[in-house]
């Protein structure tokens, strides 16, 4: 399955550019957004992603092929990571499992569209290949 990862490379080439998440941790698609932040705006809310684990923001990601332990799965780890930032409480199971579900299937769409290796930026809703050069 591909997934996405934090990756350090081609970091710099944007002057906004900032890796706050381990080299290789899971990161997800974004979509936690301030109201009216422009791409390049201060928060970075639109152009990051956001790791599993540190809960913290990268500019760039890494397409990468992964296989799951037994008993292991995306679903699992993305509901992990929400419930651990107080985004899946169980007050709801059927929202939590709905988001958890559009979480999970966000990030495999997104890494689908790329071949393994590939270092991709996020622009708002569009995701894209960032290449090394200006």
């Amino acid at each position: 399955m591909k997934v996405l990862v934090a990756t350090a490379e081609t970091q710099g080439k944007r002057k906004n550019d900032f890796c706050y998440v381990p080299e290789g941790e899971m990161v997800d698609t974004g979509g936690f957004e301030c109201d009216g932040e422009s791409i390049d705006g201060s928060c970075g809310c639109r152009r990051s992603f956001c790791g599993l684990k540190a809960h913290k923001a990268t500019t760039t990601a890494k397409v990468v092929n992964v296989e799951f332990a037994y008993g292991v799965t995306l679903e699992k780890l993305v509901r992990e990571s929400l419930a651990e930032a107080g985004w899946v409480r169980g007050e709801n199971p059927k929202r939590d499992a709905k988001f958890v579900r559009e979480m999970a299937e966000s990030i495999v769409h997104v890494a689908d569209a790329f071949f393994p290796g590939t270092v991709i930026e996020r622009r708002g809703t569009k995701f894209q290949e960032r290449l090394n050069g200006g």
